[in-house]
């Protein structure tokens, strides 16, 4: 059976006052565990110029609601059809969901205090917070995203945040000028749970609701595999993708003169197992010798020189295992591949691509380690960098 889609057009103010988009050829839609998820939209350009910049759209599947966001790019061409000698005017609509709010802040040291044009210092070193993981989350996005942070220009009105369960194990972060996105990826991704932002209508006012929610380990249920397997799911092509790593070790030089100066080197201790191989680089930070500041740029330094590693496969169409019915971004599965590599083992849903055309869905499942994507090495390297850092923001207890 078809799946019934729902293209919905969204106002800026979150408001829907337009008809409901039914022309359209191609829906790509790339779904992201720990990243925003993005889709793109094409059709005639007489359907699709209802989106505009700034407006945005809600996606239904079966009447059930799967990602809300706002138009990030517009796309329009027209060309001549050999046959007709008439132009065929085509516009496709790029989006970005709604969790990209997550991202559009910076972790002040304080958050109270907003930085002007004249130089000025922070009256904290960090916005340091222990608590529960799922509490410090939900914490660092009032204070610097929510309708409650204390900088106005800040606010985020129509955002809506849960009461904290108290989920994920208790933690003490210490952030400062990182990406509130990133943070709490990397908080979500050690609790085994799953931030988003969604439209919501419930009590009749549109708004922005934060959902967390907790991914489940379904690997004994949910296994991945071609036909002569015991797959429970079968797959009609895979791919997996494994490479060296740019450097194992780096150096990190702080401060001091001469005999003077400090140094301290970090090491990819998985990566030189797996590779057999020492790689090293040098990092100059000799303007500190803070303890934490060394770190940073040595964990940095061996997460831009780390590759994450991947499968991929193509799903068939089966009523045994259905993709937001038994798994989701971010569940754990089973992978029953032909010489797959111990170190491409993490199965954890990364990213999920649904292509909808006339001919019906295809699902294109992304498993690996943090960071993985089919889509985008720039967001696969900032992904990469931010839950390395992990071990640096987050001072277990």
């Amino acid at each position: 059976m078809t799946a019934a889609w729902s293209i919905v057009p969204r106002d800026a103010d979150l408001g829907r006052t337009r008809d409901d988009v039914t022309r359209w050829t191609r829906l790509t839609l790339v779904e992201r565990y720990g990243k925003a998820d993005s889709w793109a939209l094409t059709g005639p350009s007489s359907a699709l110029s209802t989106f505009t910049a700034g407006t945005g759209c809600i996606l239904d599947r079966n009447g059930e609601q799967v990602v809300s966001g706002q138009v990030s790019a517009i796309t329009r061409t027209a060309q001549t059809d050999p046959r007709t000698g008439r132009f065929q005017d085509t516009m496709t609509v790029g989006f970005i969901s709604d969790d990209d709010e997550l991202w559009s802040r910076l972790i002040y040291q304080d958050p109270a205090d907003e930085i002007g044009v004249a130089p000025e210092a922070f009256g904290e070193v960090y916005d340091r917070r222990t608590g529960s993981r799922e509490a410090l989350i939900l914490g660092y996005i009032a204070s610097h995203l929510g309708p409650g942070a204390a900088i106005p220009g800040r606010q985020q009105h129509d955002l809506v945040l849960p009461a904290s369960l108290g989920r994920g194990g208790t933690t003490t972060v210490s952030a400062r000028m990182d990406s509130l996105g990133d943070v709490v990826a990397t908080l979500a991704e050690a609790a085994g749970l799953r931030v988003t932002v969604r439209h919501d209508e419930s009590t009749g006012t549109p708004r922005l609701l934060v959902a967390i929610t907790e991914v489940p380990d379904v690997s004994a249920d949910v296994r991945f595999g071609p036909a002569e397997s015991s797959a429970t799911g079968l797959i009609t092509g895979w791919s997996y993708s494994l490479a060296r790593p740019d450097l194992t070790d780096v150096i990190v030089a702080g401060g001091g003169e001469k005999l003077a100066r400090v140094y301290a080197r970090f090491t990819d201790a998985g990566a030189r197992s797996l590779w057999g191989r020492r790689r090293e680089a040098y990092r100059d930070q000799r303007q500190t010798s803070e303890t934490d500041e060394l770190t940073a740029a040595g964990v940095e330094a061996l997460a831009d020189g780390a590759t994450p590693v991947t499968t991929s496969f193509t799903v068939a169409d089966s009523e045994d295992v259905q993709y937001r019915r038994d798994y989701t971004v971010g569940s754990r599965v089973g992978v029953e591949l032909p010489g797959l590599p111990d170190a491409v083992s993490d199965n954890v849903v990364r990213e999920v691509t649904t292509t909808v055309e006339q001919s019906g869905e295809q699902i294109e499942v992304v498993v690996g380690t943090p960071g993985v994507t089919a889509r985008s090495t720039k967001q696969a390297q900032r992904l990469t960098r931010a839950q390395a850092r992990l071990n640096l923001l987050e001072r277990s207890t």
